[in-house]
């Protein structure tokens, strides 16, 4: 479900999953955190979202709690609002969109796709900073469904990647996937997270959703945003649609 806004040396991820630890004691970045995030996105909590996708999912054998885990290394202050109970609504929030992002053209199957079905360029000429590389396409990938070139660009340029060049790696490394994912909520979500759930609909993709343009839609996100509050037994807060 591609937005307008979403969402350094290739050579560094020459294995697509190198960055993922095997062990998931080895991912304890967390451990500084008010609310630990490895404490809430508890591997329970992955198993009842990735066991939604049926077995020809690319997903279910691509999104991992590992992975997912390790990528928040390089994002630290996600999880970590004030109180306990804001940081666990934004990992609710991160979760929702995340399991709408990957899932809703086939419903339950959460966690299912890496990229988007209906592929397109997505270059904006008029982003000179990140020109679009020739033959490349920059439609969603990863979690967060990262699309366009100005996204690309800059989110490989963070998290040391050619993005422009190898947008495919996002669909192709396990954690690059959810960097790029945890980059963009970093940047275009988290600024609004404290406002409700709605605002960050608005953030990801209200420009097809928001206003009456597709209820079902953010209804759906706001059913798994409830669901994920109740098991993290916290209140899902006011300001929930958009």
């Amino acid at each position: 479900m591609p937005t307008d806004n979403r969402k350094q040396s290739e050579s560094s991820y020459s294995d697509d999953h190198a960055d993922e630890f095997d062990s998931e004691e080895s991912t304890s970045s967390e451990d500084n955190l008010g609310v630990p995030v490895r404490n809430v996105v508890t591997q329970a909590f992955f198993n009842s979202i990735i066991r939604k996708a049926p077995p020809n999912c690319k997903g279910k054998r691509f999104y991992t709690r590992a992975a997912f885990l390790t990528a928040t290394r390089s994002y630290p202050r996600f999880g970590q609002l004030k109180p306990d109970p804001a940081a666990k609504r934004e990992i609710a929030a991160f979760f929702a969109h995340v399991t709408h992002e990957t899932g809703y053209a086939c419903m339950h199957a959460a966690l299912c796709y890496t990229e988007e079905i209906k592929k397109s360029r997505y270059c904006d000429p008029k982003a000179k900073q990140w020109p679009c590389a020739p033959g490349r396409q920059y439609y969603g990938r990863g979690p967060l469904q990262l699309t366009w070139n100005y996204n690309y660009g800059p989110c490989g340029r963070a998290n040391r990647f050619d993005g422009l060049k190898n947008p495919d790696i996002v669909a192709r490394n396990r954690v690059v996937a959810w960097k790029a994912a945890l980059w963009f909520w970093m940047k275009n979500v988290r600024p609004v997270v404290g406002r409700g759930f709605g605002p960050t609909i608005r953030a990801i993709n209200g420009a097809l959703e928001c206003n009456g343009k597709n209820p079902a839609a953010v209804k759906a996100r706001v059913d798994f945003y409830r669901a994920y509050c109740k098991r993290f037994g916290v209140a899902p807060g006011p300001n929930l649609t958009c």
